[in-house]
């Protein structure tokens, strides 16, 4: 494992999830496909793995749906072998519909597998998530 407070590598894998959390907030679809990887699979919990033009389109449908304004992301363990990382990560955050409507606050916890990229950047490879219940602190 990779000393996460020295790790150049690893503060780059902290400031890309970082990122993804923002264009998520902001619904900007072309900054979050920006930081995927070309053979990116998501593992979305109760539905069927996604990728490739289907992860695009499901992405860019959510984004169009859901106004997402998160309350926390924290960073969890991070391993680095190579040029593979992997990225443990929980969050929360109020998902509202954006023709209006109440929001709904969700709590996950998940995975990233990133890949470096033959120019060096890491994008995201895998994204694994499950909905966790709600805090009781």
């Amino acid at each position: 494992m990779i000393d996460i407070e020295s790790s150049v590598d690893c503060q780059e894998i902290f400031r890309i999830t970082e990122e993804e959390a923002s264009a998520i907030e902001a619904g900007d679809i072309e900054m979050y496909l920006s930081l995927l990887s070309p053979e990116a699979v998501f593992m979305p919990q109760n539905v069927a793995e996604k990728t490739g033009d289907e992860l695009r389109s499901w992405l860019r449908d959510f984004l169009k749906r859901a106004s997402i304004k998160f309350h926390n992301f924290a960073h969890g363990e991070t391993v680095i072998r190579d040029d593979f990382a992997c990225h443990v990560y929980s969050c929360s955050w109020t998902a509202a519909p954006r023709s209006g409507g109440p929001g709904t606050l969700m709590f996950f916890k998940g995975m990233h597998v990133l890949r470096r990229q033959p120019d060096g950047a890491w994008k995201i490879a895998r994204n694994i998530w499950n909905s966790d219940p709600k805090p009781e602190n």
